[in-house]
């Protein structure tokens, strides 16, 4: 059988969390420098202009981070990264949103998250407990390629979070022993991540999904550092639409269960409004 070729930077954050994730899952891949005439071939193939890019032994082209790991996790389900239990996954489904779309984007206001994290992460091991999950990864890949390659950031979080700075090497060094968890329960301390999700990155996703509704092209908010405009991401409303309707498709009472975690912290009311335009009843960002 071929190899599946990843073609990006590695000291891109998105091209190293998929290369770690398919070290994980012992996937054989060869790796290609992505240049300027190779990522117009790429881009005409997978119906994307950025990469990271993945190629198929089979020889198809995907794009889109989220979209390549989703096809890698049902392709490839061991060991899994995803939790299947529903209250587990929505948190790790709320996680990978905020790492990937949310915490990277805004740097004056990630200190504070990171120490967060830190504190949580040094109780727990991992963000959902003592097994990594998809989500730590994405987590890792940020850190080493656009926190801790800074000399002062680095030296202030082996001081502050020294749990995020070994994280990466950690999380390298589990080979294939990552553990399969049989229950449906969170940390305490996640709580108080999720709460801070909700208070910033699902507050933009309204006022994201109403900005898509009235056709602007930037959204206003106050993060505490005062009022800024930040632009439109139709891909947040998207990867929001989707968690959303796969928890509004849960059993009744499985559905409750999660309500139960994701209410208190105010990590619900955003996943509840409808599509702010009809053409994202498409789930592919490529549509938009």
């Amino acid at each position: 059988m071929g190899r599946y070729t990843i073609y990006g930077d590695l000291s891109a954050r998105e091209s190293l969390t998929l290369a770690t994730v398919l070290h994980i899952k012992g996937v054989a891949v060869d790796f290609v420098e992505q240049t300027a005439s190779l990522a117009l071939a790429l881009a005409s193939r997978a119906g994307r202009e950025e990469g990271p890019y993945l190629r198929t032994p089979e020889g198809f082209v995907l794009a889109d981070l989220h979209s390549i790991l989703e096809f890698v996790e049902r392709v490839h389900p061991d060991p899994r990264l995803v939790p299947t239990s529903p209250v587990r996954r929505a948190c790790a489904r709320l996680l990978e949103d905020w790492l990937e779309l949310w915490l990277p984007q805004w740097p004056r206001r990630s200190w504070g998250s990171l120490s967060r994290l830190g504190a949580h992460l040094s109780t727990t091991g991992f963000l959902l407990g003592p097994h990594p999950s998809r989500a730590d990864w994405i987590l890792a890949g940020w850190l080493e390629t656009e926190v801790l390659v800074h000399g002062p950031a680095r030296s202030h979080l082996a001081r502050e979070a020294p749990r995020l700075v070994s994280l990466g090497e950690d999380l390298l060094a589990l080979e294939a022993s990552v553990g399969e968890v049989t229950d449906d329960v969170i940390p305490i301390s996640l709580l108080g991540i999720l709460e801070e999700i909700a208070s910033d990155y699902h507050a933009y996703l309204v006022r994201n999904h109403q900005a898509l509704k009235d056709r602007e092209e930037r959204v206003e908010v106050d993060l505490g550092l005062g009022l800024r405009a930040l632009p439109v991401q139709p891909v947040a409303e998207v990867r929001r639409i989707d968690l959303g309707r796969e928890i509004g498709g849960l059993d009744r009472a499985i559905r409750r269960r999660v309500i139960e975690v994701l209410e208190p912290v105010g990590a619900w009311h955003a996943l509840t409004l409808p599509p702010a335009l009809e053409e994202m009843e498409s789930s592919d960002p490529r549509s938009l």
